[in-house]
C-alpha cells in the first residue's frame, strides 16, 4: 500500500508516520509538509508545501489510504477564524484533493464531542469536518474522537498532564459514559490508526476515546 499524510511533523502524526514505516504491507509513506520532519526512511517521501496553495499536482498518484492527523488549537490559532481555516478549509481542501485522486480509504483525527451542532466553537468545527468527509466519495472513512491526547511532547501543556495523572491514577472513576471522556496518548492513537488501516473496513466509522484506550 501506499500512504498519504497530512499533519506528520505533530505529536501524533509522526509516530503514525514511523509505524506505517515499519509496516511491511506499505512500500510508501508521503507526507506534505510545511517544514521537513527530522525523519529518513528510504520508503519516506516528503514534499514540500504552502496549504493556502495546495493543489493537484501536489498529491502523489496512486495513493490508497489519506491519513490526516492535522490540526490547531485556538490557543495557538489565536484568533477562531484562523482556527477554522486551518482545521476546517485545509482539511477539507486535501481531502477533496484525495478523492479527485481516488483515494480510497480516509482516516481522520477529529475531536470527543464533534457535533456541527454543539454549543462550543472547537466542538462544532470539527463536527463540520466530518459531515463534509462523510459527504465525500472515500469507500472508507474511519474518524478517531480522542479526548485528551498526552505523552512527551516538546511543549508542557498543563491540562493535559493533569488528564494524564487522573487517568493513570484515577482510572476507576471513569466507568459507564464517563469511560468516553478517558485520556489517550499519542502512541495508543497512532497504533489505533495504524491497526485500523489494516483491516479493510468499509463505510463509515467512528472511533471513540474509549475504545482509542483500550489499545496497547
Amino acid at each position: 500500500m501506499k500512504a498519504l499524510v497530512i499533519g506528520g511533523s505533530g505529536f501524533t502524526g509522526k509516530k503514525l508516520i514511523e509505524l506505517l514505516l515499519k509496516d511491511k504491507d506499505y512500500t510508501k509513506v508521503c507526507a506534505l509538509v510545511r517544514n521537513e520532519i527530522d525523519l529518513i526512511d528510504e520508503k519516506f517521501i516528503q514534499i514540500k508545501v504552502d496549504f493556502e496553495a495546495l493543489s493537484s499536482e501536489n498529491i502523489p498518484e496512486c495513493c490508497d489510504i489519506a491519513f490526516c492527523c492535522f490540526g490547531t488549537t485556538i490557543r495557538k490559532a489565536q484568533t477562531k477564524n484562523d482556527f477554522r481555516k486551518v482545521d476546517f478549509e485545509y482539511i477539507t481542501h486535501f481531502a477533496k484533493l484525495c478523492e479527485m485522486h481516488c483515494i480510497k480509504e480516509f482516516h481522520l483525527i477529529s475531536a470527543i464531542w464533534a457535533s456541527p451542532r454543539s454549543i462550543f466553537f472547537y466542538q462544532k468545527v470539527k463536527g463540520e469536518l466530518e459531515c463534509f468527509i462523510n459527504s465525500l466519495n472515500f469507500e472508507t472513512v474511519v474518524i478517531y474522537r480522542p479526548s485528551v491526547i498526552y505523552g512527551n511532547r516538546e511543549e508542557f501543556r498543563p491540562f493535559e498532564a493533569f488528564a494524564a495523572w487522573i487517568s493513570r491514577n484515577m482510572n476507576f472513576l471513569f466507568v459507564g459514559k464517563l469511560k468516553r471522556i478517558v485520556a489517550v496518548t499519542g502512541d495508543q492513537l497512532a497504533k489505533t490508526i495504524h491497526q485500523n488501516s489494516k483491516k479493510n473496513l468499509l463505510g463509515r466509522l467512528i472511533i471513540e476515546s474509549e475504545e482509542i484506550s483500550k489499545t496497547q
